[in-house]
């Protein structure tokens, strides 16, 4: 018999047989999931600089936002309540453009979804016309296979056709 160690990594294993990798049981520093993408960014970046023109552009880019930023700051620096009130204008104006056009979006949902309505009512009566017509074009079928049958002796003349065309002839 074994003496059982306080700290024994393989009895910890055999309780709880799915938790090879916890990080109690390991000893050694584990990486997360943000810090490798971290790592990985870096990596990225750093071989993307090995390009002369990505360096070029890299650097025109980062002085080009340093001096945006700088006459920003510039700006807030003079008058920053002037600075403060220009911003909130700006978003009170661009809210009430936001408003006018979800109110123009709502518009022209509304007049899509009445079009809609009118285009399936107009759907549904010419889907009736033509199931009519259908039903005509039948008949007139079956009368002009009747007329050729008549016409060819194959079958004498109904009736009613022959009191109505000697009624015409009159």
């Amino acid at each position: 018999m074994e003496p059982n160690l306080q700290n024994d990594p393989h009895a910890a294993q055999q309780e709880h047989p799915n938790r090879q990798f916890d990080q109690e049981a390991s000893s050694g520093r584990r990486v997360n999931l943000l810090t490798g993408m971290l790592l990985g960014a870096v990596v990225g970046g750093l071989l993307t600089m090995l390009s002369s023109t990505n360096r070029q552009n890299t650097k025109q880019g980062l002085s080009g936002a340093k001096d945006s930023v700088s006459s920003l700051a510039s700006t807030i620096k003079e008058d920053p309540s002037g600075k403060a009130s220009q911003v909130i204008e700006q978003v009170k104006s661009a809210s009430g453009i936001i408003q006018e056009v979800a109110g123009d979006v709502q518009n022209v949902y509304d007049k899509v979804n009445n079009e809609l309505d009118t285009v399936k009512s107009d759907a549904s009566s010419v889907k009736d016309t033509a199931t009519e017509a259908k039903g005509d074009l039948s008949s007139i079928s079956e009368k002009v296979v009747e007329a050729k049958d008549v016409a060819l002796g194959k079958e004498e003349a109904p009736q009613n056709n022959q009191s109505d065309n000697s009624q015409q002839n009159k």
